[in-house]
């Protein structure tokens, strides 16, 4: 069964340089966490519902290493939704085989309350090929007061100049009413771009193990085609 889907994301330069005006068709803040990591295995039905977010984003630097936005904007329907939203990033090379990333991000929504989330992966080449990647991220739910969490772990291989394939592994849990997992999961995106850059397919078997089925494998199998239109708006109009 065939069901279509659409996302969008609009970055708009302004005349000042580090000033710019982002719409998206969904605002990950209020997404749950285990959602957010298993979003290539989901389709349209199995997803929270997104609301449309439109938002004014001011970039400045930290000292040389570290980037940070200030987005302040509102959730599109009535009544709006008021929120902001601080990301502070940094990415370094400690050596020429690590590549690591660091985000930190604040936000408060006028309905929904405070939220924080710390998030941090490392890659690395390890032959043939091949490249290794780790992630974990922590994120405060105020809604709930609790902690989420996840540590993601996968693989990654460009097998020529059309396809990909990267298998995963990951474990998610929380704080309340004592730290425990609440599922894990398994996948491998198989992903083969079948014209020029824009149209693309993947095929995605994975296989979760929730909590509330008492850790029973769940079995799914995702086949996607994906259709990329993009552009740029040059801001010397």
């Amino acid at each position: 069964q065939f069901k279509p889907e659409v996302r969008f994301r609009l970055d708009v330069p302004t005349t000042r340089r580090k000033l710019r005006l982002v719409i998206e068709s969904e605002n990950n803040e209020l997404i749950p966490l285990e959602e957010r990591q298993r979003d290539r295995q989901l389709t349209e039905p199995d997803r929270t519902e997104g609301q449309t977010t439109g938002a004014f984003r001011y970039l400045s630097q930290i000292g040389d290493a570290i980037n940070l936005s200030n987005d302040f904007g509102a959730r599109l329907h009535f009544p709006p939704d008021a929120f902001w939203r601080m990301t502070a990033e940094k990415r370094w090379k400690p050596d020429a085989t690590w590549n690591l990333r660091a985000q930190q991000r604040f936000y408060y929504y006028h309905q929904n309350g405070w939220g924080a989330r710390t998030w941090f992966s490392a890659i690395r080449n390890i032959g043939n090929g091949w490249q290794f990647g780790s992630s974990s991220e922590l994120e405060w739910v105020h809604s709930d007061s609790k902690f989420v969490a996840a540590q993601i772990f996968s693989t990654y291989k460009r097998l020529n100049n059309r396809s990909t394939v990267s298998p995963r592994i990951g474990v998610i849990g929380e704080s309340q009413p004592g730290w425990r997992t609440t599922s894990a999961f398994m996948d491998l995106t198989w992903r083969y771009r079948l014209y020029s850059n824009w149209l693309f397919a993947e095929l995605i078997p994975a296989l979760t193990f929730p909590r509330e089925k008492a850790f029973k494998d769940q079995g799914s199998v995702l086949f996607r085609v994906e259709m990329f239109f993009s552009g740029s708006i040059n801001p010397d109009f």
